[in-house]
């Protein structure tokens, strides 16, 4: 039986067993360098790297730059230590070209026999409680072996970028309630403009990290009714995109709800337009605001088909077209469409 399990120091003897197999090759998702092998023979310091690990998995865990909270887990084979599997709680530009969400290796004696899949599977389970969703996957593109996993799994390759392949895996995840917080997304991160970016915004101070044209017009218009300098769940958000950690647009809330309905807007600027970036951003704002309680309207201009399109792909229905702006509706148990 295959089972994951939080690193231990009772498999101190196992670990070795299982490096020793990999003949210094790369143990993906195990936290783990060959460097450090003199070191981490200690068992003092074996067991300081094991409480490490474990404490990766805490948002409040301080942690080196570029690195993200992680859930790191320990593969068993009926009691038998055959892999390792990291889940990791967020992306970095870094991570959305290789790496990914997860993160996983089986020692060279156990493969072939199902384990990967098993392993993979019951990771997705692990994501799916984090609120992850979807997850990304990668693997080399020779890695024929790895891919199939990944497919077994319910993988849609998106694209193959210098060499490596990434595929995305949905796992169902409630998501998490709208807050102060970003959302997370498959192509992008919402994250709420501060005060400070909105005077800037406002004034014309160009910041690293801002796609050129950004904000428009329209994101001005947005941060100018900011009223506080205290986020909330609906203060507008930069949509910042993965690929280049480009701020390319704003999202957000006409304020907070009223009746429990709540009005988004958005935008991108022009370079940003026609990938699905934003039928993917207003997925996960949408699946934020719902998991609130809350229902979703929108306004377009008669002549924004572009809009149109991505609002009814979501599942919103145009319910008054009387001019001069359309309301849209998203109906209740729609459901959220993935990007393609």
């Amino acid at each position: 039986m295959i089972e994951l399990v939080r690193p231990s120091v009772d498999l101190h003897e196992a670990w070795w067993e299982m490096v020793d197999e990999f003949a210094g090759a790369t143990i993906h998702g195990s936290g783990y360098h060959p460097r450090d092998r003199e070191v981490l023979a200690d068992p003092q310091a074996f067991a300081e790297w094991v409480d490490w690990l474990g404490r990766q998995e805490h948002p409040d865990e301080p942690l080196p730059p570029e690195r993200v909270a992680s859930s790191h887990r320990w593969v068993l084979d009926d009691g038998r230590l055959v892999g390792t599997v990291a889940i990791r709680h967020a992306l970095t530009p870094s991570l959305v070209a290789e790496g990914g969400h997860i993160g996983y290796a089986v020692r060279p004696a156990a493969r072939r026999r199902g384990v990967a899949t098993a392993a993979l599977a019951q990771a997705l389970g692990v994501a799916a409680r984090r609120g992850i969703d979807p997850v990304l996957v990668t693997c080399d593109l020779t890695n024929v072996a790895s891919a199939r996993t990944i497919a077994a799994c319910g993988g849609v390759l998106e694209d193959s970028r210098d060499g490596v392949l990434r595929h995305w895996i949905r796992t169902g995840a409630t998501a998490d309630p709208i807050g102060n917080g970003p959302i997370e997304t498959r192509l992008a991160r919402l994250v709420p403009v501060t005060w400070d970016d909105a005077r800037a915004m406002v004034a014309g101070d160009r910041r690293r990290g801002w796609a050129s044209g950004y904000p428009r017009e329209d994101d001005l218009d947005a941060v100018r009714s900011m009223t506080s300098d205290d986020p909330d769940p609906w203060t507008p958000r930069h949509v910042v995109r993965r690929s280049d950690g480009l701020a390319v647009g704003t999202i957000g809330c006409f304020g907070p709800p009223v009746d429990g309905v709540v009005e988004v807007g958005y935008g991108l600027v022009e370079s940003a337009r026609g990938g699905g970036l934003m039928t993917d951003a207003l997925s996960g704002m949408v699946r934020a605001i719902e998991a609130a309680g809350l229902r979703v309207v929108a306004h377009t201009l008669p002549d924004n088909v572009p809009s149109h399109r991505v609002l009814a792909r979501l599942g919103f229905v145009c319910e008054d077209d009387t001019p001069p702006e359309w309301l849209w509706v998203r109906q209740s148990g729609a459901g959220v469409v993935a990007p393609a």
